[in-house]
Order: C-alpha cells, then sequence, then structure tokens
C-alpha cells in the first residue's frame, strides 16, 4: 500500500502544480495582452485619424476650386448662354459637340478651364447646363472629350441640378477609370443655370492608404481603395450596394455584382488558440481571410463625403504571446515541482518583470509625449502660429470669468483679410498662405504679450484684448489696420495691396455671453466691410456705434 501511495502522491502533487502553474501563467500572460493591446491600439487610432485626416483636407481642396469656379462670371455667363442645348430626340451626342465647339465664346471657357485644372490638379473640370448637356470641358480638344456629352443620368449630377452640392465615388463611362467626382451649383442672378463638376483621379489619392491594412469604402460601402489591391471592388458587410438596384451599380462602378469582403469576429478563433484570453480582449478582434494573426479593426467615417477610413491591423504580438504562455506554464511548472529550480525559476521571473516595467514606463514616456506633442498641434493654427479656434474660444470664456471677477474691462475684435480669394486666384494660394502668416506677424508686434489672436476660419481671425477699454481698442486696432495696410512684405507681389477689415466689440457691464460678445465683434467687422473695407468699426455692448474720442493706446 505505501508502494502505492507513493507514485499516486507524485501524481497528484504534480498535477497540482500543472494547475497552478496553468493559473499562474495565465494571470501573466493575461497582463502582457493587455499592455500590447493598448499600445497598438494606440498605434491603429493614431493611423485611422491621421489618414481621415489626410482624406478629409485633400476632399476640401478638392470641394474648394469647382465651388470657386461656380461663382466666376464667366462659367455662370457660359451656362446661362448655354441653357437652351438639351439632348433632343433629333440632336446626337456628335452634332451637340460640332455646334457647342463652333461657339467662339465657349473656346474661350474651354481653355479657361483646361488651365485650371492644369494648375489646380484635377484630372478633368467640365460645365453641365440645367438640362444636363456638357457645355464645356478642359478635355474639350482631346480625341474623347465630355462636350455635348448627355450627363443627366450621372448619379453625381441628380441632387446638384437641383441645386445641392454633391461629391461621391465612381467610374468614369468614357475613360473607365474610377476617381471621386465633385458637382458644384452655379447660380446666375439666383437663378441656377447648371453645374461645374470635377475629378480627382483614384490614382492621385493612394497616398492615403499606404500604410498595411488600410482602405477607404465609399458611401454605398464599396472599398474604392485598398493598400492591399486584392480588397478594392469588395462590399463591406451589410452594406448598401447591395440594395441598390442594378442599373445604378452599373453607372456608378461600371460592374452590377460584388463579394463581400469576409471580415468576421474573430473570437471563436482566438480563445480556441489562447483559452485563457478574457471575452471582452476576445470580442474587440477580428480575422480577415489570407491573413494568418487576428487584428484590430478600426473605422473613422463622417469625412463629409461618405467616404470612411479604415484599417485591419495584425496583432503581431500574437505569436509571441502563445509562445511565452506555453513557456511560463512549464517554467512555473518546474518551479513548483522542484525546489533545486526554485532560485533558477525566481531570477527568471524577476528579471523578466523588470524588462516588462522598463518597457511599460517606456511606452508611458513615449505615450505621454505624444500626447503632449498633440495637444501643442491642437493649441495652435499650423500655417500661422495663431491660436487655434477651439482654444481660442476656450481662452475667451475663461478671460470673460476673469474680467468679471476681477472688475476689468475686456475687448474682442473680428478681423477679415479684404478680398482674400482674388489674392488666392491671382498670385496663388502659396501667396494666400503668406498674406495670412503676414497678418499674424503683424498682430503679433503690434500687440501686448498679453493679448491673443486666433485663426476662427479660412481668413478670418478674433483678437482679444484683455484689460482694455473700448475706445482704446478701437484705437489699437485701427493702428494694427493701418500698420497691415503699409507695412510690406516681401514674399507678397506689390500689387497685392493687402488690406484688413476689423470689427471691435466690448464685454458687457454683466452677464455677457461669448457667443453674444462674438456676435457684436462680427456685426460691427459686417459694418467694416459695408463701409468700404480697409476700415475699423466698434459697437458698444448695447449694440450702439460709439462716438470717436482721443483715448490712450499701449
Amino acid at each position: 500500500m505505501r508502494q502505492a501511495a507513493g507514485p499516486l502522491g507524485v501524481v497528484a502533487v504534480a498535477l497540482v502544480c500543472w494547475l497552478g502553474a496553468g493559473w499562474l501563467a495565465d494571470r501573466m500572460v493575461r497582463q502582457e495582452l493587455d499592455t500590447a493591446l493598448k499600445v497598438q491600439r494606440q498605434m491603429t487610432r493614431s493611423v485611422v485619424d491621421n489618414m481621415a485626416e489626410v482624406i478629409a483636407s485633400d476632399l476640401a481642396m478638392s470641394r474648394a476650386i469647382p465651388a470657386t469656379m461656380a461663382e466666376t462670371r464667366v462659367v455662370q455667363q457660359a451656362l446661362t448662354e448655354a441653357g437652351h442645348y438639351a439632348a433632343l430626340r433629333t440632336s446626337t451626342e456628335l452634332a451637340r459637340r460640332e455646334a457647342l465647339q463652333q461657339m467662339p465664346e465657349l473656346a474661350t471657357v474651354n481653355r479657361f478651364l483646361h488651365d485650371a485644372q492644369g494648375f489646380s490638379g484635377l484630372d478633368a473640370i467640365w460645365l453641365v447646363n440645367s438640362n444636363g448637356i456638357c457645355i464645356a470641358s478642359s478635355n474639350a480638344m482631346d480625341k474623347i472629350s465630355y462636350v455635348g456629352v448627355d450627363m443627366r443620368p450621372r448619379a453625381y449630377l441628380t441632387d446638384t441640378l437641383l441645386g445641392a452640392f454633391s461629391e461621391t465615388y465612381g467610374v468614369g463611362t468614357s475613360s473607365g477609370e474610377p476617381g471621386i467626382f465633385v458637382a458644384a451649383p452655379a447660380y446666375d442672378n439666383g437663378l441656377l443655370v447648371g453645374a461645374v463638376v470635377a475629378k480627382v483621379s483614384i490614382a492621385r489619392l493612394r497616398h492615403w492608404v499606404t500604410h498595411p491594412g488600410t482602405f477607404v469604402s465609399d458611401s454605398n460601402g464599396v472599398i474604392v481603395m485598398a493598400h492591399d489591391s486584392a480588397l478594392e471592388g469588395l462590399a463591406m458587410p451589410g452594406s448598401h450596394v447591395e440594395e441598390m438596384n442594378a442599373v445604378d451599380r452599373v453607372n456608378t462602378y461600371l460592374r452590377e455584382r460584388f463579394s463581400e469582403l469576409s471580415l468576421q469576429n474573430a473570437a471563436d478563433a482566438a480563445t480556441s488558440q489562447a483559452p485563457w484570453m478574457p471575452a471582452q480582449a476576445a470580442q474587440s478582434l477580428v480575422d480577415l481571410p489570407g491573413q494568418p494573426l487576428p487584428a484590430l479593426y478600426e473605422v473613422r467615417g463622417g469625412l463629409n463625403s461618405g467616404l470612411s477610413a479604415h484599417l485591419v491591423d495584425p496583432l503581431n504580438a500574437w505569436p509571441e504571446l502563445l509562445a511565452n504562455h506555453r513557456r511560463d506554464r512549464l517554467l512555473i511548472f518546474l518551479t513548483l515541482a522542484g525546489t533545486a529550480a526554485l532560485a533558477a525559476v525566481i531570477s527568471i521571473s524577476w528579471v523578466r518583470e523588470r524588462r516588462l516595467h522598463r518597457a511599460s514606463r517606456d511606452l508611458a514616456g513615449q505615450l505621454q509625449a505624444a500626447n503632449a506633442l498633440l495637444a501643442a498641434e491642437a493649441r495652435h493654427d499650423a500655417l500661422t502660429g495663431a491660436l487655434s479656434r477651439r482654444y481660442f474660444l476656450d481662452l475667451l470664456r475663461r478671460e470673460i470669468d476673469a474680467a468679471y471677477a476681477q472688475g476689468k474691462p475686456l475687448c474682442m475684435a473680428i478681423a477679415d483679410l479684404d478680398h482674400f480669394k482674388q489674392i488666392n486666384d491671382r498670385f496663388g494660394h502659396p501667396a494666400g498662405d503668406r498674406a495670412l502668416q503676414h497678418f499674424v506677424e503683424t498682430c503679433r508686434a503690434e500687440l501686448r504679450s498679453g493679448d491673443a489672436v486666433g485663426r476662427l476660419g479660412g481668413e478670418e481671425f478674433g483678437i482679444l484684448l484683455t484689460d482694455t477699454s473700448l475706445s482704446t481698442a478701437h484705437d489699437v486696432i485701427e493702428r494694427l489696420r493701418r500698420e497691415v495696410k503699409s507695412s510690406p512684405c516681401a514674399e507678397l507681389p506689390a500689387e497685392s495691396n493687402l488690406s484688413v477689415s476689423i470689427g471691435v466689440t466690448e464685454l458687457a457691464a454683466s452677464q455677457d455671453q461669448p457667443e453674444r460678445l462674438m456676435s457684436r465683434a462680427d456685426l460691427a467687422l459686417y459694418m467694416a466691410k459695408a463701409g468700404g473695407r480697409d476700415r475699423c468699426e466698434a459697437m458698444t455692448a448695447d449694440g450702439a456705434v460709439p462716438p470717436r474720442t482721443a483715448a490712450e493706446t499701449w
């Protein structure tokens, strides 16, 4: 009996040690998994956020060009004069093209569109009248021209010919090349006369998906661009494209059927390989066919275009985690089973824990530095160095509270560079950027260090003057206006005639709100513009225009 009890006792102790080793190894690897997921999720979100910002920035530039051209007189007049052209049963596309190309005024418009397409970075720009006929285009002289084409079937024109701005992905019917189509309505004397349409080829936008695992889907859920080209043309699970009729799918994508992207939850597969994995962590992983590792998935929509940015990022630490778990369980088992190996295993565990803690501290330091850098970028406008809009508004609220608490006056001004679009149109966007920078530099030179300048948007800036009465603020702002007008900027052409219109107001005696203060300053700015621009106007807290009196300035 004693001989039998000896082997059974050894087996029992070994079984207990093995179970204990498994429990401890599970806890250790969960900590490693948690650290790996936190670090990689932070990096994944950063990549997707940067990708979304690049997409939004590029599309904003693409929107601005047709929207600006729709406001030019030459475009409005051309659409008005060619408004009678329509697709009749008796007319052909070739006949319409020949008739339109013989009009000398449209030849001028075609050259204008060709030149605009050349410097804008767009692939094509064309004009469509209210009947849906293309009357002029940047490729009017090419063998394949849009002139005379009936474009009513184009999905991106449906809403625009009703007066709405539209932006959508599609495949060109003539060229067969995919791209982003931007359409802006054009009005003449308040009447809708047609649209300005521009196309940006997908090939120009490949920098959106330079990071492995990234792809972009359109509003219908079709993947239009991907780092892995094999994913392009697939439909996201449950996407809207399956609800479209066949005609709309063909008109938009030149194809009728779409295979679905097999993007599935990887919880079952992950827990089968790693039963120790927490359920919440397993649910956050996805599985993509052809990819051996479970992955993190991030998506950013709401880019004002219907596009969405996606990233499927494989969990690179996964094989190491599985190997670490097996190794840890064996090491702990050996530690518990033999006292001779106890010291060695404890030393290994201690060194390993120190390494993990050091890595965690290094990662925490890197994250803290990255957060500080992001906070600094969010505080200042990247182009001019002025305060960002959000930070300026936060500062305004704090200064209003401080002014009321200390019983001191406070003034705010809103400045707008005169004819800024003309500077961009005549001398290019770099000149417009330099004009904005020159204005901020002049503000810094003329204002006190305690005053603040923030970019509210475009060419509009907010100026905050603390501990300053309205009469003094008006004189200071007037001095700033004269300095902007008279001070030369070496990077700007002399004929740019840079000037600024400014409206200034004061904080009410009590219970004034930032919105009302900004509204009065904006109304004073409107008065300055209505008075001929290149001037300053002031408005008191009760909405009156104060008399001009001599005041001390600093």
